[in-house]
C-alpha cells in the first residue's frame, strides 16, 4: 500500500514494486496522476487497486486499509509517502498553513501507521516505511513547518520501530530521509504572502530556482 502514489517517488515505488511481483494498493489525491501510475504499474501483471484518499483524515485512511485486505486478502508493506510543502516564516505563517502541512505530512503517516499496523501484524511479517526528508534531520529558514512536521515523523518512527522490536511481532518500521530528490513537491507548494516580502516580490522565482536544486531522478 503507498499513499502519494500519483507522481514522485510513490509512482516509482509502484513501478519497482510492481516489478518485484507486488500487488498493489495505491492512494492520492490526483486521481488522473493515480490512474497512471496504476496504468504502468498493473503493466507487470499484478493487481493493482485504487483510491483517492486525503491521508489527514483519519476516518479515510482507517477506511483505505480495510479495503486494501478486502481487496487483495493481506497487506505486508504501508508505505506513508505523501507529502506537501510550505514556505513560510515561522513567526508569521498561519494556522491554516500550518494545520494544512501537518495534517498531510505528520498526521497522514501516523493514521497510516495506525491503521495498517494490524493489518501487517495479522499478515505474519511486514514493515511500515515512513518518508521523512533530509529536512528531518537538519533544519532551513523558511521551511520551519515543513521541517517541524518531518522532524515529528523521525521521532515517532524511531519510538515505533523500538516498540515494534520489544513486541517481536514480524513486524517492523523504518524511517527514510530523502533530498533533492526530483519531484512535484516544490512547484506544488504553498507559499506564505510573507514569502513575497522575503523575495522582493519574488516568491515564484524563489520556489523554481528551490526546483531546480533537485537533481536526483
Amino acid at each position: 500500500a503507498i499513499t502519494g502514489a500519483a507522481s514522485g517517488m510513490g509512482r516509482t515505488l509502484a513501478i519497482q514494486l510492481a516489478k518485484e511481483g507486488c500487488h498493489l494498493s495505491l492512494s492520492d489525491v490526483n486521481e488522473p496522476g493515480l490512474a497512471e501510475t496504476a496504468r504502468l504499474a498493473a503493466a507487470h501483471g499484478v493487481k493493482v487497486t485504487t483510491a483517492k484518499l486525503d491521508v489527514a483524515s483519519r476516518e479515510a485512511m482507517f477506511a483505505w486499509a480495510d479495503q486494501t485486505v478486502a481487496d487483495h486478502g493481506k497487506v505486508n508493506l504501508i508505505f506513508n509517502n505523501a507529502g506537501v510543502a510550505l514556505g513560510a516564516f515561522a513567526e508569521t505563517v498561519s494556522q491554516k498553513d500550518f494545520e494544512w502541512i501537518m495534517g498531510i505530512n505528520f498526521w497522514g503517516v501516523v493514521w497510516g501507521t495506525q491503521a495498517f499496523l494490524p493489518h501487517l501484524k495479522k499478515a505474519g511479517e511486514g514493515h511500515v516505511i515512513n518518508t521523512s526528508s533530509l529536512f528531518g534531520l537538519l533544519a532551513n529558514p523558511t521551511q520551519g513547518c515543513y521541517n517541524a512536521s518531518k522532524f515529528a515523523v523521525r521521532g515517532f518512527t524511531e519510538a515505533l520501530r523500538q516498540e515494534l522490536d520489544i513486541e517481536n511481532c514480524g513486524v517492523s518500521a523504518t524511517c527514510v530521509h530523502p533530498g533533492g530528490i526530483r519531484t512535484n513537491i516544490a512547484l506544488d507548494a504553498r507559499m506564505d504572502a510573507s514569502m513575497d516580502k522575503a523575495t522582493g516580490g519574488h516568491a515564484e522565482i524563489a520556489r523554481k530556482r528551490f526546483d531546480k536544486l533537485l537533481n536526483m531522478t
